[in-house]
């Protein structure tokens, strides 16, 4: 069957806790602040120690939107993956909004950051160590099926999970495949920001001020232009940075590059999405569209792009009823 690539240009309207986390004796119950409730909880995964001598217990702390209706046939759950390395989840929370009561949507913090466990060792952290980690969480929370999100680097993650999952029709069956600026080629992705840098610099006079201030104006200057394009930082966003991991970034996995699966079959359909002014430039996603074009082992897949207007990294947060517009969209017509 032919690979299905369909790429258009939307003109959207703008407008640390310890090594090992205890595990909380009761799940909490709560409310986001627009009104439907949410559980949260941990989930236990394990990590080799470098000698293989031993085994080490994390926790990973995971909020679900609608619990009641988690294992819904007709609507199943969104999981949703955070980006950074290392920048957890509270971001991404106003997804939520988004559904109202019609979907469960779980949400977790990655090893290292957030609520979740946090270690200094290096070795524990890695993307097939954080593939295993969303595997652990779909089969402890029992999901047949359900949709994944990855924004940024959490895309990476998912994608990697949806190609070695790919042959799943029974319990942890991905249906559909939501990649938010999410690079290809992560080098490519550090480049491209090292140039949008230089770009600020040649427009700033920074002759006069000291190592620090210029530093400061270029990476207020990029963030606003290039990064979250609203006047004042948003409050979740601000959250997340507070509570940010130290270990785990960008540069950690800066030698991924996306491959196609080594095995001839059908991946779930693909839609990817990014802002206009995106630091994650089409340069970034270049390699995504040749993953999922004819004769890439992944015939069959359904891909289709989707640019922002007046956004940036944060479509989500930016123009969230335009973003909620294609991310429902996309999951409605892949529910089955």
């Amino acid at each position: 069957m032919a690979t299905t690539v369909n790429i258009t240009r939307s003109v959207l309207s703008n407008q640390g806790y310890a090594c090992h986390r205890p595990q909380p004796k009761t799940r909490l119950l709560g409310r986001f602040n627009f009104g439907p409730r949410f559980k949260e909880d941990f989930v236990t995964v394990t990590r080799w120690d470098a000698n293989e001598a031993d085994v080490k217990e994390f926790s990973l702390h995971y909020r679900i939107h609608n619990p009641s209706i988690i294992h819904s046939t007709e609507s199943p759950p969104l999981v949703v993956l955070h980006g950074g390395p290392s920048l957890p989840s509270n971001y991404l929370y106003p997804v939520a909004q988004q559904f109202a009561k019609s979907r469960s949507i779980i949400f977790y913090d990655q090893l290292g950051c957030g609520r979740s466990s946090r270690t200094d060792d290096i070795c524990m952290y890695s993307i097939d160590n954080a593939v295993q980690d969303l595997a652990e969480l779909v089969h402890s929370l029992h999901l047949e099926k359900f949709h994944l999100l990855g924004h940024s680097f959490g895309g990476i993650v998912a994608y990697e999970y949806a190609k070695a999952h790919a042959l799943h029709q029974g319990n942890g069956r991905c249906l559909s495949l939501t990649l938010i600026s999410t690079p290809s080629n992560m080098k490519t992705s550090l480049e491209e920001c090292s140039r949008l840098e230089e770009e600020i610099k040649s427009e700033l006079i920074l002759e006069n001020l000291n190592c620090d201030e210029a530093k400061k104006m270029v990476m207020d200057r990029l963030r606003k232009r290039n990064e979250c394009r609203l006047e004042e930082m948003p409050e979740p966003l601000v959250t997340a940075i507070e509570s940010r991991g130290t270990t785990f970034g960008p540069e950690s996995v800066s030698d991924y590059i996306a491959r196609p699966p080594s095995r001839d079959f059908s991946l779930p359909p693909v839609l990817m999405i990014r802002g206009q002014y995106d630091f994650i430039t089409e340069k970034c996603v270049e390699g995504w569209r040749e993953i999922f074009s004819k004769g890439a082992n992944t015939g069959g897949t359904a891909y289709r792009e989707e640019e922002m207007s007046n956004c940036a990294h944060y479509c989500h947060l930016e123009d969230g009823q335009s973003f909620g517009e294609l991310l429902k969209s996309h999951c409605f017509i892949n529910d089955y």
